[in-house]
């Protein structure tokens, strides 16, 4: 069961570390970026979320005075979705083996 444990710890840090690479990567100032909203494609308006995909890949890049600029609840919303995404790791690391009896 160690073992186990060791290559899905390995294969969990391995994918962060891909997916970290490939969002570090992606550029903030495309047009792509800018025009991603569907209700401001709809509507003209922006909604509460507009600018919070190119916040999250400003804090990324360290840049966190154009993720305050970008979307403002970028404060808030960014530490919770840490948060919860470590709490899935967590589990699915420590729990998942358990409840499965590997």
């Amino acid at each position: 069961m160690e073992m186990k444990l060791k290559i899905r710890i390995i294969d969990i840090l391995f994918f962060n570390i891909i997916l970290l690479l490939i969002l570090y990567n992606i550029p903030i100032k495309s047009e792509i970026l800018s025009n991603i909203c569907l209700i401001k494609r709809i509507t003209g308006h922006e909604c509460w979320n507009c600018g919070m995909t190119r916040a999250f890949l400003s804090v990324l890049h360290f840049d966190f005075y154009s993720a305050y600029n970008y979307n403002p609840r970028v404060i808030v919303v960014f530490p919770i979705t840490i948060g919860v995404y470590i709490n899935s790791i967590f589990k699915n690391i420590f729990i998942k083996g358990e409840i499965t009896n590997e």
